[in-house]
């Protein structure tokens, strides 16, 4: 992000402490439900007891004591972006900023996020390039910083706005996807700058034999819903981007720019949505978050560090949310500074805390695994989105926080000589569950699908995604829709449902 992206306000190895070195390593120490005897006095201290980063956004005349001293990551803002470092042929130029940056980190004990690789803003000479050019920059620009660097954000808000879920039109995200015209993105026979750029991402950093992560990252990603509930088809696709090419992606991106914006409120969904990316094996980080102040009528002292706590504790009680960067340190500097959505006011280094910096190293010192949430804690709702886009992954909703949830194994269907199989997974908690079924083709290829499942007694779905279903209990008939109906031999297609009450046992019998 940066000032020129105004625009969307209101119309949408280097020494580090040992919790964070646990982190570049990929594992995140989980903290005691207790806070500490001697609670931190930094926000830096306070995350890394905690296992995570917590993190700034800084420009190099910016770099003021306060960044080493309050914050154990450090972003570019503009420095490492390609209208800043990149050549027309994919060459590096004008890196001393960026140089500046990693050095500032590397004498601080900071990690360095690299933001960013491919994205349709700021291209600079990268503008209209083929991806073999942004396959030159990719490893030029990874192997320049090498390990000192910790994550690169390789692609950067590749989805629409206005909660389309579509991937945006402008360079280079419409490059020859679906190039061989089976209307399937994500097979190996189509061309898609998404999964080409991090292939190459990952070859560079396999080749170099680096820990460097490789994240995608966008923004109104953040909650299940938007605003008056309807679902977020911007970050259901982003899951599906994610959960195709996870062989390739580490980490996600939530920038978490929160404001009055419908698609861009803080839900009280945000930390199932984070979860839900979560249990896909990938690290989540709030990666830019400013809090505007109209989300709390304009007050930027207890109702904007609520809205911080809410979002903090959110990360916080998610194991594999393993970072928070906020998107500068002062209102007065910030590329939204009319908003005043940051945790300092002042200026040129002279700063001075807000309630909402408080309200955030309180919640980092409570720790991860806090038993009782904390009384301005929102916990997640359970309440499904009822229409779910037909082309994106499902709205997950997240058990309730005292009873964790519990994952069935898929069950065995019998054999079925009809020419396709299901098996069903569960996501259950008290009261609740979500089913994924996945069909497989048998030998031949099929051309359309029904599964026919028995619920428990008292069970009842409350909706469903990528299937037409007849029947909301007892006996349910599930069916393809328009664009999951053809199956290849041995290949699998998946639709899910949401209910109530207990779904253990079901037998799914599939028929093509």
């Amino acid at each position: 992000m940066d000032s020129s992206l105004r625009r969307r306000r209101k119309v949408f190895s280097v020494a580090l402490p040992t919790a964070v070195l646990m982190l570049v390593g990929g594992a995140v120490a989980v903290q005691s439900s207790s806070p500490a005897a001697a609670a931190e006095t930094t926000l830096r201290a306070a995350a890394a007891r905690a296992g995570l980063f917590f993190g700034v956004a800084a420009s190099p005349n910016r770099l003021y004591p306060i960044v080493g001293q309050e914050f154990n990551q450090l972003t570019a803002e503009n420095d490492m972006k390609p209208d800043r470092i990149a050549t027309s042929n994919g060459g590096l130029q004008n890196t001393g900023g960026a140089d500046t940056l990693v050095n500032h980190a590397q004498s601080n004990g900071m990690l360095v996020r690299g933001h960013t690789l491919v994205w349709h803003s700021q291209a600079g000479a990268l503008q209209g390039a083929s991806q073999a050019t942004l396959n030159t920059f990719i490893g030029n620009a990874i192997n320049r910083w090498g390990n000192r660097i910790a994550y690169w954000d390789v692609v950067n808000e590749a989805l629409e706005d206005n909660n389309t879920g579509r991937r945006r039109t402008q360079w280079p995200h419409s490059m020859n996807r679906d190039a061989n015209g089976d209307g399937d993105f994500f097979d190996a026979g189509d061309t898609d700058v998404i999964r080409d750029s991090f292939i190459r991402a990952r070859q560079v950093v396999q080749a170099g034999g680096l820990t460097t992560k490789l994240c995608i990252n966008d923004y109104d990603v953040e909650g299940l819903t938007v605003q008056g509930g309807t679902p977020n088809r911007k970050s259901n696709a982003l899951y599906e981007i994610v959960r195709n090419y996870r062989q390739y992606i580490d980490c996600v991106g939530f920038q978490a720019h929160f404001n009055d914006n419908p698609n861009s409120i803080i839900t009280d969904d945000l930390q199932a949505n984070i979860q839900r990316f979560a249990d896909l094996g990938v690290e989540v980080h709030l990666s830019e978050v400013d809090i505007d102040d109209d989300l709390s009528n304009n007050d930027i002292g207890a109702g904007q560090a609520e809205n911080y706590r809410k979002v903090v504790r959110a990360c916080l009680n998610v194991a594999k949310c393993t970072g928070i960067t906020v998107w500068g340190i002062s209102d007065s500097e910030s590329w939204r500074s009319s908003e005043r959505g940051l945790l300092f006011t002042g200026g040129n280094g002279n700063y001075q805390k807000k309630a909402a910096y408080h309200a955030v190293l309180d919640e980092l010192n409570r720790g991860r695994n806090v038993v009782t949430p904390p009384p301005t804690t929102v916990p997640p709702t359970t309440a499904p989105p009822t229409t779910p886009p037909p082309t994106t992954a499902p709205p997950t909703t997240a058990p309730p926080t005292t009873a964790p949830p519990t994952t069935v194994p898929p069950t065995t269907p019998p054999p079925n000589p009809s020419g396709c199989s299901a098996t069903v997974s569960l996501n259950s908690w008290p009261g609740g569950f979500v089913a994924t079924v996945r069909v497989t083709a048998g030998s031949s290829p099929i051309n359309g699908w029904s599964v026919q499942l028995t619920l428990p007694s008292g069970a009842t779905v409350t909706n469903a995604w990528n299937a037409n279903r007849s029947g909301n209990s007892g006996t349910v008939r599930f069916s393809n829709v328009s664009y999951n109906g053809a199956v290849s031999a041995g290949q699998s297609t998946e639709f899910g449902f949401q209910g109530t009450g207990a779904a253990t046992g079901m037998t799914p019998v599939c028929t093509a």
